[in-house]
């Protein structure tokens, strides 16, 4: 499954790309998502909670920096995570680039996932409409931290 998402802040893109690249900071903004270890400078764990129609879910993640390019402000991560229950897991590769705008930076996000299990039994329609949800709450979270 591919999905394409953006949003945009008041901010420069040297400002929004030190934020964003603070990946212990900037997990605060995804909802349900919390870092519970720091393994070293590029790999840390995660507890991600995850609501789907009418389905919950609890991962526990790995995310793996693949790359900073602080020149051109793209960042790309891998994430992998297992269903607690054993319901499932997922995999994804999210690149983030910035672009600078008129009143700030516009972050274009390419995600790249495959969803195994129960969640993945509910339909890629209803799957795009939480991932969308998401990135809007994240944005917001996002600006106020910014």
């Amino acid at each position: 499954m591919t999905l394409e998402d953006s949003f945009e802040v008041d901010a420069p893109p040297e400002r929004v790309w030190a934020l964003l690249s603070d990946i212990p900071r900037v997990a605060g903004c995804i909802p349900g998502a919390e870092i519970t270890e720091v393994v070293d400078a590029s790999t840390y764990r995660a507890k991600v909670s995850v609501k789907v129609g009418p389905i919950s879910v609890n991962y526990r993640a790995t995310i793996v920096v693949e790359s900073l390019d602080e020149a051109d402000y793209i960042a790309t991560l891998l994430v992998n995570g297992e269903e607690l229950k054993g319901r499932g897991g997922m995999s994804a590769r999210v690149t983030s680039r910035l672009e600078p705008t008129a009143t700030g930076t516009r972050a274009r996000l390419h995600t790249e996932a495959q969803i195994s299990g129960i969640v993945a039994s509910v339909g890629g329609r209803l799957i795009e409409s939480v991932a969308r949800k998401t990135v809007a709450a994240f944005a917001a979270k996002f600006a106020t931290l910014l």
